[in-house]
Order: C-alpha cells, then structure tokens, then sequence
C-alpha cells in the first residue's frame, strides 16, 4: 500500500507540475500575441489624445466662431483619417488572437470587452463632431437664404412702389398683388401651424406634405396670370425668387431639424465623461492577467 500510495504521490506532483508549464506556456505565447495587438493599441490612444477631448466641451454649445468652426473641422478628420482606420488595425489584431486555454480566454474576454467600449466611444464621439459640424453648416445655409429672402422681398418692394405709382400698369398690377396677398395670407396659416407643431417628426412630415407643396403652388398661380406690364414682370420675377428661397429655406429647415433630433440623442456630457474612463479601462484586464500568472 506505501509503495502504491506514494506512486500515486508522483503521478499527482508530476501532473500538477505538467499543468503548471503549460499555462505558464500558454500565458507566455499568449503574451507575445498581444504585443502587436498593444503596439496598435498605443497608436490609437496617441492620435485619441491629439484630439484634446477635455477641451471639445467648449468648442460646443457655445457661439460659433470661425476658429472653433475650423478646429472641429480638424478633430472630425482626424477621426476620420487617423483614429478610425488605426481602430480597424487594432481590430484586427485583437482578433487574430488564438486563445486555447479557458482561464487565458476568461482573462482576453475582459480586454475584448474594453474594446467594444473603446470602440463605442470613438464612434460616438465621431457622430457627435460630425452632426455638430453638419449642424453649423446647415444653419450657415439656412442663414444664407434668410439674406436671399431679405434682398428679393425690397426687390419686390421696390418694383411693387414702381407698378402702382404707373397707371398703365394698373391692371396687371392689381392682378398680380391679388395673388400675391392671397397667396401670402396661405402662407402665413401654414408657418403659424408648423410654428405650433413641437414634435419633430410631425414637423417635417408638415414642411414635406403641406408647406412646400404649397409654396409650389404659389409658384405655379404666378406663371399662370399673363402679364405685360415692365414692371409687374419684375415683381412676379422677384416673387418668384422669394418662394424659391423659401422652399430652399424650409427643405433646409428640415435638414436642421433631423440634425438636431440625432444630437439630442447622443448627450455629449455622457460621451465627454467616457474619455477619462477610456485610459483607466484596462486596469481590470492588466490585474485579472497578473493574477492568473500568481497561479503559474
């Protein structure tokens, strides 16, 4: 019974030893698959902290000057040019990875894992940027055809004076303005209605379905009414050129709106706070690993 017991002693330390070389093994080859997985994992968080992220905060929600338009700019094409391909890279390091043992597998899940949050952050953060730059590009545009809206209408002004002060144009004038003031009393119900529509969705389905399709129609009653009069032609024409950058100005409006629907479900503050996060991640992956090799 000694002799068999002591045996089986052996066979116990010796398998115990067998087991402890090869996850000291495995630890060591998966070590050395991870470096390059590391290395492309430094090069993403050097273009990240290029990026100043503690600063973006206030570059927006603030006025937009021509510096901060152009340092948002810079930070969306470095995202794009620099930080999302590095994280294709690093990707695709991570997961050519080959874990056989479980306990070094529990251990790599946790890194995967932080990088599904890495990788959810820079995409957040890349949408933010690019819809707020959107954003300011939109409301430029929007501004833009306020100021064509403004120069046509004392255009229109100023041929309207000129119509009515001719009486040869008389009749063709009051011809004209009769469409126009109907025309216009149209035009003010449907902003009034779209003025008191909060939802957003409803609000551009409303631009969609009723105002530009109205505003069209004002342009078709205009080229319908026959009209010799000089200066009557240039009203029409300047009025014409008044729907036209109200329905640019509108379909623009309705840009702006799903623009601003997308940022308010991305709450920068929430994306902001994740950056610090992001560099204390791993923290749980580099103390799970060292554990594991306490074992070894």
């Amino acid at each position: 019974m000694n002799i068999k017991f002591y045996g089986l002693m052996l066979f116990a330390i010796i398998f115990l030893a067998g087991c402890g070389n090869s996850l000291h093994a495995d630890i060591k080859d998966y070590k050395m698959q991870m470096k390059d997985v590391q290395s492309e994992e430094k090069k993403l968080v050097k273009y990240i902290d290029e990026l100043a992220l503690d600063k973006v905060d206030q570059l927006i929600g603030s006025e937009v000057t021509d510096q901060k338009k152009r340092n948002l700019q810079e930070k969306e094409q470095v995202i794009q040019n620099k930080v999302l391909p590095q994280l294709a890279v690093y990707e695709d390091k991570m997961n050519k990875v080959k874990v056989d043992n479980p306990d070094i597998q529990e251990v790599h899940d946790i890194y995967i894992s932080n990088f599904d949050e890495k990788k959810t952050f820079i995409h957040n953060i890349y949408t933010y940027i690019s819809l707020y730059n959107h954003s300011i590009e939109s409301n430029e545009e929007i501004l833009g055809y306020t100021q064509i809206f403004e120069k046509n209408k004392k255009t229109s002004e100023k041929y309207a004076a000129l119509a009515s002060a001719d009486k040869k144009e008389a009749k063709d004038y009051n011809q004209l303005t009769q469409v126009i003031n109907h025309n216009n009393e149209e035009l003010k119900t449907h902003v009034e209605e779209l003025m008191n529509t909060s939802e957003t969705s409803r609000r551009i389905a409303f631009i969609d379905n009723k105002l530009i399709p109205l505003l069209n129609g004002h342009v078709k009653s205009l080229n319908q009414i026959h009209l010799t009069a000089e200066n009557t032609l240039r009203l029409r024409q300047s009025q014409l050129e008044i729907y036209y950058s109200l329905i640019s100005y509108y379909k623009e409006r309705k840009t702006a709106m799903k623009i601003e629907e997308k940022l308010r479900k991305l709450p920068v503050q929430n994306i902001l706070s994740k950056a610090k996060e992001i560099k204390t991640l791993d923290n749980r992956y580099y103390q799970a690993l060292k554990k594991l090799e306490e074992q070894d």
